[in-house]
């Protein structure tokens, strides 16, 4: 039995994981699965910033009350967060990245938690070698800082190639409700 990561006590992420979860295509898959995690930031009073496709969805399912002061919950669309300039850039991302973390920490915050729908790179035919170089170097910044990283993929978009590569960049994997050491994991 799965249960929502809300309830489940092993969704728990430790200070700098960067970790991937697979999804099938269902957009209430990713909505429960993007909110269990946001629920879970705002309730240990972590700056949370957000990147998917529907930011109304989000917002309709995060307790509001949770959120208890401005700039706590940051929900872009994924093209607003990961192509501000109209493209995907790696450096642009990375730094992106940083300066929100130093934001989190400048405005008090214990942690920052980010979480993303990588479904933007099919749409925009993003080049996968410079996401990659992307997602791997997320694994180094903010070493002084305790934050979350949560990746989404839809593997109805992704080839297994595309798949191994996701493996190859995250630490850990958030399977079936669980949190995993990643055996596929290459540190850069």
């Amino acid at each position: 039995m799965t249960f929502p990561a809300v309830q489940d006590p092993s969704f728990t992420f430790a200070p700098g994981d960067h970790v991937c979860a697979f999804y099938n295509g269902s957009r209430n898959m990713l909505d429960d699965i993007v909110a269990d995690y946001v629920t879970r930031g705002l309730e240990a009073g972590n700056q949370v910033f957000c990147m998917v496709d529907d930011p109304p969805a989000i917002h309709r399912r995060v307790p509001s009350e949770l959120v208890t002061k401005d700039g706590m919950l940051n929900v872009l669309t994924e093209d607003e967060a990961y192509m501000p300039g109209g493209h995907f850039s790696k450096d642009t991302f990375i730094r992106g990245m940083e300066d929100r973390m130093a934001a989190a920490s400048g405005h008090g915050y214990d942690s920052f938690r980010a979480v993303g729908d990588e479904s933007f790179i099919v749409r925009h035919g993003v080049d996968i070698g410079e996401w990659f170089a992307a997602e791997a170097e997320l694994n180094g910044i903010g070493q002084n800082y305790p934050h979350f990283f949560f990746c989404l993929y839809d593997v109805d978009l992704f080839d297994g190639d595309t798949v191994m590569y996701v493996l190859r960049t995250h630490p850990r994997v958030y399977v079936n409700g669980i949190l995993i050491s990643n055996p596929h994991f290459q540190a850069a």
